[in-house]
């Protein structure tokens, strides 16, 4: 099915950024800004916040639908990182302005990320559990590595990155369109 595999592709995409970022995370928050003990509570906190925004998705998504949201939430999402991507290509960037940006990318991704999943099952109904199953399989290995390709990347800036996420968010956003058929 068209909608099933191209949203579950969608899927790999997102990790794979995820993953990178994962891999880069601590390299960029310890190497390039200086945070050294400080890392985890950082790194626990943008965990924290993509809690909430899973927890908000599901409260709103009755109302908004998995399309609106997820889509939505794409097009936050490489705006996000376009941003950090022209900041970092301008030199070091703040890391206030940095951190923001980036809780505002993640809290997106966890909702594309788990609206996608649902709508890449929708429409396999009676075997929605496999199809889970082989989602899951291919955007962990799939992301897997492509997050470290992303992060062999690491250059001592948060270019590599930054550029990534656009690459990623557009690759999403193609999957998406060819799901939808151009919608």
């Amino acid at each position: 099915n068209r909608t099933a595999f191209f949203y579950g592709l969608a899927g790999t995409f997102l990790f794979g950024g995820m993953f990178g970022f994962i891999i880069c995370t601590q390299q960029i928050f310890v190497e390039i800004y200086g945070l050294g003990a400080l890392f985890p509570v950082a790194f626990a906190s943008i965990a924290a916040w993509m809690a909430f925004a899973n927890f908000l998705n599901s409260a709103i998504v009755k109302r908004l639908g998995m399309r609106r949201i997820s889509h939505g939430a794409m097009l936050v999402y490489i705006a996000c990182a376009v941003v950090i991507l022209v900041l970092s290509l301008e030199g070091p960037v703040n890391f206030w302005v940095y951190y923001a940006l980036l809780m505002a990318f993640q809290f997106v991704f966890a909702w594309a990320s788990s609206n996608m999943n649902s709508l890449s099952m929708e429409p396999l109904g009676a075997v929605a559990g496999t199809v889970a199953a082989v989602f899951g399989f291919m955007q962990t290995v799939g992301g897997a590595i492509i997050g470290t390709f992303i992060g062999q990347q690491f250059n001592g800036t948060t270019i590599p990155n930054a550029t990534a996420w656009v690459v990623m968010g557009v690759m999403v956003l193609g999957c998406v369109l060819i799901a939808e058929t151009g919608k």
